[in-house]
Order: C-alpha cells, then structure tokens, then sequence
C-alpha cells in the first residue's frame, strides 16, 4: 500500500504541475492576444479570468462532492484536464478569427462575452488544482508542485513567444494538458485514456503544422480580425512577450511626417508598421541617397537639429527607423538606436534590410536591442541629443496590461539620468501628441518633468525657463531642453525657423502657451496649484511612473476631453474601476452563496477565521507580487526580465516553502510561519528602494541576481501560508474546496486592486498594503493556534 501511495502521490504531483503550467501559460497568451484583438487596457483582464475560472471550479467542487468523490477522483480530473485542452483551443481560434467591430457599447460587450467564453477553460483547471489540494495528502508537497509548474509557465511562455506564435503554442500546451490527462486515466480507465492520447497526438500534429507555416512566413493561422478592422495584406509578423509586430505595404507615397507645418513637395515609398494593430509607425525607403529624405528637417520632431549642432544621438525607440535617418540627413556622426522590441529590429536588419539601405549598417550607426534607459545608464555615452518621438505603443506586455515599459522612460529619475548623458550642450528632445483647444495634459506633464528635473541636475530655481523651449502644430507638441541655457540667440533662431516651418511656439523664456504651462515650466507649480487642475500633470516618480493616467479617481467617469487628457489611455482607468466593482460583487456572491446553502448542515465554529484567512493570503500575495513586478521592471530596465524575474522566483521559491510545511504540524505552532513572513516582508520593503537605487548602473546580471536575492525569501515565506492554512481549517475539511475557491476570488479582486493602489498612491504603498493585509492573517493564526480543538490536518480518506 505505501508504493501505491507513492506513485498516486507521484502522479497527482505530475497532474498539478502540468494544469498549472498550462493555465498560467494560457493566461499570459491571453494577455498578448486581447491586447491585439481589444485594447491593451483589456489584457489585464487575463489574470481576472484566470482567478475566477479556478474560484468557480473550486465551487462545484464544494457543492457536488458525490461527483467529485475520492472514487471518481482519477475519471473527473482526466475529464476536466480534456476539457481544458480542447476548450483552450476552440475559445482562442473562435477569438482570433470573430469580427469584433467596436463600438462605445461593443468595446464593453466584447469584455463581456471574453468574461462568459475564456473563463471555461479556467474552470476546468480549476476543478484539477482543487482536486488534488483537497483530496490528497502531502497537501504542502502537492502545492509546491502547483507553484513550481506556475513559474516553470511563465518563462516557458516568455521564450516561446520570441519563436512561435500564440496558435502554435496554444496547440503544444493543449497537447501537454491531454498528456497530463492521458497519465491520469491510464491505471483504471481506458477508454478515457485513449481520447486523451488521441487528442494529444492531434495537437501535436496541429502544432506542428502552424509553426511550420508561421516561420517559413507562409499563410498559416493568424489574428484575422483586430481592433473593428480586417487584418490584410500582411508581409511580416512576428509575436513576441512585448506585442504582435505587423508590416504591410503603404499605398500613399507622399512624404510622411508626424507634424509638418506644411505639406512637403515629392513622393517616397514607404512600408507600414504597426504594433498590436494600433500603434504604427512607417519604414521608409531609403537607397543610400539623402536627399529624398530632406522632408525630415520640416518634421516638429526634430526641431532640436535646429537649434544647436548635434554630433552625437541617442534615439530611444528606433521604430521603422525614421529618427535614425533624421540623424543621418543632420550630420550626425555617431548615432545610437536603441529599440526594445526585437521583432522591430528582425524587420529593419533582415526582412526589408535592401529596402531601407541597411542603413543600419551605416558608419556610425549603432542599432542596439535593449531597453534604452537601462542600456544609457549602464554604458554613459556622453551625446549632444536624447530623443524620444511618441514612444507609446499603447500594447500591454505580458507582465499585464498596465505595466507598460514606455512608461519608465517618463518618469523624473529618467529625466534626471538623461540629463546626466549630456555633453555640455547637450539637449533632451520628447514629442508628444496635443491639441490646444483640448488635450494638453500630457504637455503639462512633460513641463512639470523638466522643471523638476533641470532643478534637480543644479539649475536655480529663478533660471529653469531659460533652459527650456517647446514647439507645437496641429497635433504634437515637442519639448526642448539643456542643463545649458538656451542664449538669446538661440531663442531668436529657434522662434524665426518655427514660423519659417509653420509651427508655434508653446514655451520661451518670454513666452507661455498659457498661465499653466508658464508657472510650471518656471518652477513655481505648488502642490497645491497642481491640485486645482482638470487633471493630474505632477511629475511621474519611478515610485507612480503612469505617465499616461492622468485622470484622479474622482474623474474616472468623467467625459475625458473636458479634462484635456488623452481618451485612448486614460479610458484604462474606467476599465480597472468596473472590474473592481464588478470583481468585488462576484468575490461576495462566491463567499455569500456556499455559505447560505451549508451553513446548515455544516459546523460554523471558527469558519469566519479560516475565510478572513483565506481570503487575507490571496489578497497579500497578488498585491506583493504585482507590486515587486512593477518595481522590479523598472529596476531591471526590461518587461520581459521583470514579468520573468519576479514571478519565477516567486513562484519557485512559495513553492519550496509549501513543501517545508508538513502534514503533521502541530496547530499551536501555525503562527510562527506567518510571523516569520511578515518580518521577511518588512526588511523586504526597507531594503528593496536601497538596493535598487544602489546597484541601478550595474551589469544586467548583477540587478538580476540582487531580485532574485530580494524576492525569494518573501516567496519562500508566502508559499508557507497556504498548507498553514489547511492545517488551521482541519476541522472543516469539507469546507477545504470553498476556501481555496475564496482564494482564488480574492485574487482576482487583488490583481486589480494592486493596480489601482499604484496609479493613486505608489508602488510601495501597494506593496505595504500587501503587508498589512499578511499582518492581519498572523493576528488570525494566533487567534486559531489558542483553539485547543485543532489538530493536526488529518489525511484524505483513502489516500
């Protein structure tokens, strides 16, 4: 009996680790693809879904337990494991291929029929992870598998998107969950195990297929339908962690600029290239010849070449590689690009590389794939421009839809490093887009960044004005500034060549567009005079770095353009409130109802610690863990190690620790691993803002190995609070399914709540908030180990 045991243990361990995996990868492909499909603001909802899937799952289980009895245990998993794999499958083609024409109205009803259709498979996965975690022993081994197999997801998905496409990798892990199924029904039940290897072997084949086609760039399976548009004439694609990169032919030849005063004479060829079908720049044709390209010099964007000589360029966010040529048709003799997304880069140096020249090639000329903040700051040329031209890709990363790597660079330690780059009449150059009737939030924000800044780097207050000019036409707006003065020469020159161009002047040393942008270019902006404003333009810190969010919660639903901020990024805001809300009844309705239908026939003594319990560990970790992800992205200088960073050692680490807590663990000792994690956690939060600011210009390696030093002592304690758990709720054995479901709805209204926290108060007051609501489960575990009834968790009839 014990060797059977064993291998049931062993199998059930397998089962977890695989339905784990498979639903974390399915969330973050989930992420990817309602942020090409919807807006990236929707992509968030991934981990929503995911959450309430595993909640409704947990719930059947608590209500129909002759269903799910320990007699059926092996045939239902299987069943359920099946019924992810091919409902995965079905749900993402039907969402790639459905016409979603949006609408006011139609944007909330597509969310809607996303939060009805994707939470089936969750549900499914939902039912195995609760299985396993109520009806097993060695509950704290088992979690641990359910951790590890979570993390081992994530970085399996990051690396697989930078290679395959989401058809093909939804295809391989729907052919890993039939496996996981196929194991689990082997012993005893045939026939099921049969469908589940035939099911497997066709994924595999379809797998197979797709990625064959998608990487010879030949027609396969893709997005058909994207943002209320046909998706046509497509030359390249390429998927990746960042965004879905996809460039067409453009049949418009005259030249292309983002803010021409007036139209420039002549025609050029151009490729377009967008990214999560929204944000697009262009490719330009370009055979070794500069002259076809003096349009550039018309373009507010680079009003800067106009002011002083540049030598020296560091173009953050190359694109389709426009601002790289600007520099080449200046003169420019050493050009840096510094381009985050690697699909980007295989477009420009590969695929049309004779169609741009290989300009990239160029003397000179530098193409770097990294995040241009943490490479400037690692590597310190000393350049005479920074420009930055409308990074804003408005595509959520896979970390989730509201943690945005643009966001880093707009923040007032950005600025503060940028400036630090400069040769002594070195300029910072940030275009954004305007208007002036009704949307010049975003310009406030760029004066009250500057000003700070330049004050920061040792300008007095009395002279910040003389340092900065903005310049502006119909749509953008593009801010000027030097820790050296601006001369009146310069001043002069830079006022004659805008009128000559057909652009204003927004700010001078004598001049405001109006009243708010002159008091907080000079410095003077109280805190205050900033709150009298429509809408937040404070500067942006790396501690609350949503440069886009302007809104204050008191406006969320507020008509956006009577608060002169931009609707497409701001709309986020009203998104996140509505599923708070939203998510905040369901977590009720899912406590409330199981609790009506059994409080009868079930005892209730001590139920109300264990769900404030339960409930308190889902909540405390999503907010530690979005909190630390946010910070960690900035600290690490890339989305990618962020996301992989912090949740792989999270993950890893919660769940070696489940697996210190044994079955056996006498009751009277439960709160001292609570105790333990919450001054884990406290020396955590001191240390994180010291380390980090200590080691911000070291080696990639190096920032990597202080996270993984930082987060996993947290992980190990936070993975210890779940099997402590269920050594307190022994006594409720029955009511084990519902606290897990309870778990998981917290989750999903702590994911949300995390965000809010950090757009309105910080990062770190999230991740306190966190703490505190692991303080609270220690008061709890202490009020629990006092109950002289409890024991030790008993285990699982016939296991």
């Amino acid at each position: 009996m014990p060797a059977f045991f064993t291998y049931v243990n062993k199998t059930r361990a397998t089962g977890i680790f695989i339905i784990a995996l498979a639903s974390i990868a399915y969330q973050v492909l989930l992420t990817r693809i309602f942020s090409v499909t919807l807006y990236y603001h929707f992509a968030f909802a991934g981990i929503s879904l995911a959450m309430l899937g595993l909640t409704i799952g947990a719930e059947k289980i608590y209500l129909t337990p002759a269903r799910f009895s320990q007699e059926r245990f092996e045939a239902e998993w299987s069943k359920s494991a099946l019924g992810f794999s091919i409902s995965s499958i079905l749900l993402a083609l039907w969402f790639l291929c459905a016409p979603l024409i949006l609408s006011q109205v139609a944007i909330y009803l597509c969310l809607g029929i996303s939060l009805l259709l994707f939470v089936i498979p969750f549900v499914y996965s939902g039912i195995c992870i609760t299985l396993i975690l109520t009806q097993s022993a060695s509950v704290g081994k088992l979690y641990a598998a359910d951790l590890i197999g979570a993390a081992c997801g994530c970085v399996a998905i990051i690396l697989l998107l930078f290679v395959l496409d989401p058809v093909t990798i939804l295809f391989l892990f729907a052919a890993l969950t039939a496996y996981a199924a196929w194991i689990m029904a082997c012993p005893n039940h045939a026939l099921l195990a049969r469908k589940a290897k035939v099911v497997m072997v066709l994924m595999l084949a379809a797998a197979f297929v797709q990625g064959t086609l998608y990487l010879s760039d030949r027609e396969h399976i893709r997005l058909y339908w994207a943002k209320g548009s046909m998706q046509q004439s497509i030359l390249f694609e390429r998927w990746n962690a960042f965004s879905r990169v996809r460039v067409g032919p453009a049949e418009d030849k005259k030249p292309f600029g983002w803010g021409f005063g007036h139209q420039p004479p002549g025609e050029i060829e151009y490729k377009k290239l967008d990214i999560d079908a929204d944000a697009g720049t262009v490719i330009t044709y370009f055979n070794g010849d500069l002259k076809p390209l003096a349009f550039l010099a018309d373009d507010i964007i680079n009003m800067a070449y106009h002011l002083r000589p540049v030598e020296s360029v560091a173009v953050i966010g190359v694109g389709g590689g426009r601002d790289i040529m600007s520099a080449l048709y200046f003169g420019a003799k050493k050009i840096w690009g510094i381009e985050l997304n690697p699909a980007i880069v295989e477009a420009l140096t590969k695929k049309f590389a004779d169609f741009t020249g290989h300009f990239t090639e160029l003397p000179g000329v530098t193409l770097i794939n990294a995040e241009a903040r943490s490479w400037l700051t690692q590597h310190h040329p000393q350049v005479d421009l920074v420009q930055i031209s409308l990074i804003d890709t408005w595509a959520a990363t896979a970390a989730g839809g509201l943690t945005l790597s643009e966001n880093r660079l707009y923040t007032l330690e950005a600025w503060k490093e940028f400036l630090g780059l400069m040769s002594p009449h070195g300029m910072l150059e940030v275009s954004r887009w305007f208007n002036s009737d009704s949307y010049k939030g975003e310009f406030y924000r760029l004066l009250s960044l500057a000003a700070e800044s330049l004050e920061a780097q040792g300008v007095p207050h009395s002279e910040v004005r003389q340092h900065i000019l903005a310049f502006y036409q119909s749509r953008i707006i593009t801010v000027v500034l030097s820790p050296a003065a601006f001369s009146p020469a310069e001043v002069e020159h830079a006022r004659k060549t805008a009128k000559d161009l057909g652009f204003s002047v927004a700010i001078s040393p004598d001049f405001a567009l109006d009243e708010t942008s002159r008091v907080i270019a000079s410095g003077e902006a109280t805190q205050k005079f900033y709150d009298g404003l429509p809408m937040d333009a404070t500067a942006p810190t790396d501690d609350r770095p949503f440069f886009f969010y302007m809104l204050r919660f008191k406006d969320v639903f507020q008509k956006r353009s009577s608060l002169g901020v931009a609707i497409t990024n701001n709309v986020a805001l009203t998104v996140l409130a509505t599923l708070l809300l939203g998510t905040l009844l369901i977590s009720a309705a899912f406590i409330l109802d199981p609790l009506l239908k059994t409080y009868k026939r079930l005892p209730m003594k001590g139920v109300l610690a264990d769900l404030a319990y339960f409930s308190g560990i889902g909540l405390g970790f999503m907010l530690i863990e979005i909190s630390q992800m946010q910070r960690l992205i900035v600290f690490l200088g890339h989305p990618v190690y962020g996301l992989g960073v912090v949740l792989f050692t999270l993950l890893l680490f919660s769940g070696i620790g489940s697996a210190t807590v044994r079955d056996d663990t006498l009751s009277h000792d439960i709160w001292k691993r609570p105790l333990l994690l919450c001054l884990v956690l406290c020396a955590v939060g001191l240390l994180t803002p010291f380390i980090t600011g200590m080691l911000v210009s070291e080696g990639t390696l190096i920032r990597i190995i202080a996270s993984v030093m930082l987060l996993a002592p947290a992980g190990l304690c936070m993975g210890m609070m779940f099997p402590t758990g269920m050594i307190m709720s022994a006594g409720h054995r029955q009511m084990q399914s519902w606290f897990w479901g309870i778990n998981g709805a917290m989750s999903v209204f702590a994911s949300i709540l995390g965000m809010m926290i950090s757009i309105e108060a910080g990062i770190t007051a999230a991740y306190w908030a966190g703490v505190a609501v692991y303080a609270m489960c220690l008061g709890l575990a202490i009020i629990r180990s006092c109950q002289p009834e409890k024991t030790a968790l008993a285990p699982a009839a016939g296991v």
